[in-house]
Formats: C-alpha cells, sequence, structure tokens
C-alpha cells in the first residue's frame, strides 16, 4: 500500500501471520516494543526500474526494544549513507542536526495514539497523529491535510485515503487488497479508478529460515517496483540491541518511511 501515512516508525514486531491479506495488515499496524519469541524488521531492499534501474536500502536499529535509527544506502557509489534518528515521549534529545522524528505515544483504552513529528536540521517540517487498535488504523496529517482509514471487511483489507481532508473539496480514494484464491501467501492490491479495479501490486508473504519477508511487485509496460522487507526471529529480547551507525550524515537526506517513500519532503 503505497500512499497510506502511518506512523511506521513503530514498526518493531510482527507475530505470525496466517495469510497474506493478515500479514500486509500485520505490517501496517507494527508494534511499540519488540519482546521474545517475535520477529522484528530488521532490513528492506527497494529497486525501482522504469526509465533507468534505481536502487536502495534499509537497516534498521533498535535500543530496548524501539526503534532508534534508519540507516537508508542510496546504493550509489560516493553517496554516504543517510540516518534518522528516531526519539521516544521527548522532544528534548534533539540534536538539531540532520534528519530526526520524535514520537509521542499513549494509550485511551484499547486504542494506541502516536503523534510524529519531523525535523531537519533542527527546523520543524511536519507531524501527523496515528490511531491503532487491534483491527484498525486511523492516520491524519496536517501538514497535507489528507486523512486515511485501514481495516478488514470480511477477508478484504480496505485503505480509504481522502485528500484535502476538512476542506470543501474533498478527494477520496480507495484500496483494497484480496488474498489469492489457491495461495493464503499471495495477494493482490487493487486501486479504484473511475469506477474499476485496476491492479497496483501483488503481495508475497513468504518465510524463510530466520523468520519471513513480505515482497511487493508493481508492473506495467513501462517498468517495476519492487519492494522487499526482511523479518528476523528474535530468540531473546536482549539479542537485538544494537547500537546506532557511525557515519556521516547526508545533507541531502530527507524522512525516508520504512515503506521506501519519501516522507514530509517540501
Amino acid at each position: 500500500m503505497k500512499k497510506i501515512l502511518l506512523c511506521l516508525a513503530i514498526l518493531a514486531y510482527y507475530a505470525a501471520a496466517n495469510t497474506c491479506t493478515e500479514a500486509v495488515f500485520l505490517f501496517s499496524k507494527g508494534s511499540l516494543d519488540i519482546t521474545q519469541d517475535e520477529a522484528y524488521h530488521d532490513s528492506s531492499y527497494f529497486v525501482e526500474n522504469y526509465t533507468h534501474k534505481n536502487e536502495w536500502s534499509h537497516k534498521i536499529y533498535y535500543t530496548n526494544g524501539k526503534i532508534d535509527s534508519l540507516a537508508m544506502d542510496p546504493m550509489e557509489d560516493g553517496e554516504p549513507l543517510r540516518i534518522t534518528h528516531y526519539y521516544w515521549n521527548s522532544d528534548e534529545k534533539i540534536s538539531g542536526k540532520g534528519s530526526e522524528m520524535v514520537i509521542f505515544q499513549k494509550t485511551s483504552g484499547d486504542t494506541i495514539i502516536l503523534n510524529e513529528k519531523a525535523y531537519s536540521n533542527g527546523e520543524f517540517e511536519g507531524s501527523y497523529t496515528a490511531k491503532i487498535t487491534g483491527s484498525y488504523i486511523s492516520t491524519l496529517n496536517s501538514q497535507y491535510n489528507s486523512f486515511t482509514e485501514l481495516y478488514f471487511s470480511n477477508d478484504t483489507l480496505f485503505e480509504k485515503h481522502i485528500n484535502d481532508y476538512g476542506t470543501d473539496n474533498p478527494r477520496p480514494e480507495i484500496r483494497f487488497t484480496i488474498g489469492d484464491s489457491t495461495n493464503d501467501f499471495k495477494c493482490y492490491e487493487y486501486e479504484i479508478r473511475d469506477g474499476k479495479a485496476n491492479l497496483n501490486e501483488t503481495i508475497e508473504y513468504v518465510k524463510t529460515d530466520n523468520g519471513f519477508k513480505i515482497k511487493y511487485l508493481e508492473e506495467s509496460s513501462a517498468g517495476y517496483y519492487l519492494r522487499e522487507f526482511f523479518f528476523v526471529n528474535s530468540i531473546a529480547y536482549t539479542a537485538i540491541r544494537k547500537h546506532r551507525p557511525a557515519v556521516k550524515i547526508s545533507p541531502k537526506a530527507r524522512y525516508f518511511d520504512l515503506l521506501g517513500r519519501y516522507k514530509f519532503t517540501k
């Protein structure tokens, strides 16, 4: 699901899914802490091949079960890693250098509420709010006046997105993901355009020796866009504590969400 704006910084662990659509929802929902016997999002790989081939990858680091930093590798000669640092429930730790995200978390009943703020070299760039339950996700992006809902209806996963939210001329978009009739580990995302359902992506949930991966493939006559997200089983809580990479922060750095898309770019 390419345009849904979730608080993707919390994509920390995932219990095993039984179907592809369930895996997609769990991937979107994420979690707030990594615990024993659950898989966590370790890394990602992206390749966009339309007018030319463009590759990049992500590596995610954690401290005390929460995402600590994201290293984006442009996979180009001479290009340094681009680091985004994450801070939880406090903006006092912001260094004012490079890409930084601050996430405030609270709970109301069975709903987790997350407020996320993005900074570039100390300058506030944008924010949004996510509300998450076990079966429903909504996000409100105040910078771009957009609102998104993600939920199941029977076995179909729906995504409703509204641009220009709260104005006199809202622009709705509807996508849905359905499972393959013969393969529980494969599903398809469609977008409704001009009253017709058009295939956006083919999605596969693939089990691996040490966890699983979720693979998204968008294809057309012009080329393709491949996204792969790798999850590793956590043997113990302390086994996944990692250190931040000691690399130079690129001045070109912007906020790459964990699905491989830019966030808060001007």
